[in-house]
């Protein structure tokens, strides 16, 4: 009888010790599977950012293309114009005009005289 029971208990620690075992890889899988879940959602809102940045760099590549876009370009950096039209390039206001001559103290006839004159 003593050989039946201890029979019983040794089955019973092995489904037991099987069991946990079990539990335990099942709760490392679910574990890893939750862990996917969030580099998928992570890796799902990227793709929307880089999707949102795609969009808007075609958006501004199609801009850049139109002739319009060219041509504002060329009449603003590069003083540019159509045929006929004459362009004028003013000086930038935010330089400080009465800091410009400073340096020359000569008269303004000396001046002219130098400027055509170089004697």
């Amino acid at each position: 009888m003593t050989s039946k029971r201890s029979m019983k208990n040794k089955w019973q620690w092995i489904v037991i010790v099987a069991g946990i075992l079990i539990a335990a890889r099942q709760g490392v899988a679910l574990w890893k599977l939750w862990k996917t879940g969030e580099q998928v959602s992570l890796a799902t809102s990227q793709l929307q950012q880089e999707q949102l940045k795609n969009q808007q760099l075609k958006q501004r590549l199609a801009e850049i293309s139109s002739p319009e876009f060219i041509e504002r370009e060329a009449r603003d950096k590069l003083g540019y114009g159509r045929e006929g039209e004459t362009t004028l390039i003013l000086p930038d206001p935010s330089t400080n005009q009465s800091t410009l001559g400073e340096s020359d103290i000569r008269p303004n006839w000396r001046k002219w005289w130098d400027l055509y004159i170089r004697i």
